[in-house]
């Protein structure tokens, strides 16, 4: 009940918990990326912000050349919406990082913002029609994403395959399939 309550006041002040507490040596976080999510005119709805060390957090434009540190009542959509729209196959993964690399094979690829278990009924509605993979992460919130999703999009799309990645070890995702040398390296970190 705190934490709910701790939540809600730092958000009045479009700020996250994790804004309060940073966790690296010298007191800041670092942005090492940002991922936009626009609307299907290639209107900038928000970001998507990756830290190191890894956490995230969501902004969207105050209209003035800054931003509004929270999400509140911004619409939200599937990532690289335009593109998706001229697909008709769409892989659903659970990352902007891995979308991003699904697109550099001329892979159609989409997630959803927040991640796993933030589905929303409304992103199946944008790939009505369309054939679906899913690409869950091997780690716990992965499976019962993937049957989410799959869940939400069986009454609409063409088709929908959860494809489970073969010897993609605990923690994994498709990016750590696809280049598994340099990943087993930050497996072995973990």
């Amino acid at each position: 009940m705190l934490t709910v309550a701790a939540e809600q006041i730092v958000s009045a002040v479009g700020l996250t918990l994790a804004d309060l507490f940073p966790r690296n040596g010298n007191g800041a976080r670092k942005i090492v990326a940002t991922y936009d999510y626009q609307d299907e005119s290639g209107t900038l709805l928000f970001q998507s912000v990756r830290y190191e060390p890894k956490d995230f957090t969501q902004r969207r434009p105050d209209r003035k050349g800054g931003w509004v540190w929270n999400l509140d009542d911004t619409r939200r959509v599937l990532y690289r919406l335009p593109q998706l729209l001229m697909a008709d196959t769409a892989y659903v993964n659970e990352g902007e990082k891995d979308t991003d690399r699904l697109w550099s094979l001329g892979l159609p690829a989409t997630t959803n913002p927040q991640g796993a278990g933030k589905w929303r009924a409304e992103y199946s509605q944008t790939l009505a029609g369309k054939r679906v993979v899913i690409l869950p992460d091997n780690d716990e919130p992965g499976e019962p994403h993937a049957l989410q999703v799959a869940r939400s999009l069986l009454p609409v799309a063409a088709a929908v395959k959860i494809v489970r990645l073969p010897g993609l070890p605990p923690k994994g995702d498709v990016s750590n399939w696809l280049d598994p040398d340099t990943q087993r390296k930050s497996w072995q970190r973990s």
